[in-house]
């Protein structure tokens, strides 16, 4: 993604996803460095990607019953 315009809130997403060249890296941490709306936004967005590496779900075991028993007549009908 060449970053020829306007470092955007995109940019600094793919920024905390690792998903910037060096170039492009550069040029967002540039576009930080004076922007202090740029700074606070690219810090939330850490914050949220660390909050939801955090969640840790679990399907409920209605839905794992459901998948057993489809996955059972499933087998039964094929054979």
């Amino acid at each position: 993604m060449p970053m020829t315009q306007n470092t955007t809130q995109e940019h600094l997403i793919l920024l905390a996803y690792g998903e910037l060249n060096d170039e492009e890296r550069k040029m967002a941490e540039s576009a930080m460095a004076g922007n202090p709306e740029l700074r606070n936004f690219y810090q939330s967005v850490l914050q949220s990607k660390q909050l939801l590496n955090t969640i840790k779900e679990n399907p409920h075991p209605t839905t794992l019953s459901i998948i057993s028993e489809h996955s059972h007549d499933s087998h039964t009908e094929a054979v």
